[in-house]
């Protein structure tokens, strides 16, 4: 099974990044799961942290997408571990949420996670960047561009994702500027892909609201 890692600080379901890992997840074998970085560890805000994500998960069964969650404090060394323990992954989507200045010294930020992480990892504003695009009117949507975006998620998951950490060693975490042109280059046509090939499906089948 698959599996897409969001991390949020709010999780709310009508956010673009959770919109976009429950459309990229339903009908495929893939699994969410939501780390919830909350702002304390004190026992209210984890208690309210969780009640959170227990609605989050009546969501997601309703929609028929696999979901488990964690709740973790500000703690850069507790945050690290937590990621760790959940890889392997076939993406990180870093949502609604702001790495305390703690967090930051200890190691933790949107750069570090994608030079540590041996998967894609994207943000909210890469999502919309890409979402962007697509929302420009569409004359018509036709079968065969379907396929082009199906066939390209395709090669990314059994070609590029497969072979993800010997690209890590040889290119993508060589410390090099091709290496951090790659990543960007990466996330961005991964979420550029996966988006269209998620949203055409509904228009060819006519079931957009």
């Amino acid at each position: 099974m698959k599996k897409i890692i969001v991390i949020d600080g709010t999780w709310d379901t009508q956010t673009q990044a959770i919109q976009y890992a429950l459309k990229a997840s339903k009908g495929t074998d893939t699994e969410i799961v939501g780390v919830f970085l909350a702002a304390d560890s004190g026992k209210e805000t984890i208690e309210k942290a969780e009640a959170v994500l227990k609605t989050v998960k009546q969501k997601m069964a309703s929609e028929r997408v696999g979901f488990s969650s964690y709740v973790v404090a500000q703690d850069a060394q507790a945050f690290m571990k937590r990621i760790n323990d959940l890889m392997p992954a076939s993406l990180v989507i870093i949502g609604d949420v702001k790495f305390s200045a703690d967090m930051v010294k200890g190691g933790v930020s949107t750069e570090a996670l994608r030079e540590k992480l041996a998967c894609p990892v994207t943000t909210t504003e890469n999502i919309a960047a890409a979402s962007h695009a697509e929302e420009k009117p569409a004359k018509g949507t036709n079968w065969a561009m379907w396929i082009f975006y199906a066939i390209c998620s395709a090669l990314m998951y059994f070609v590029l994702f497969p072979n993800i950490r010997m690209l890590n060693e040889k290119l993508f975490m060589t410390g090099t500027v091709l290496g951090a042109i790659a990543t960007m280059a990466v996330v961005v046509i991964h979420a550029w892909v996966w988006g269209n090939t998620t949203h055409i499906l509904p228009k060819l089948f006519k079931l957009e609201k």
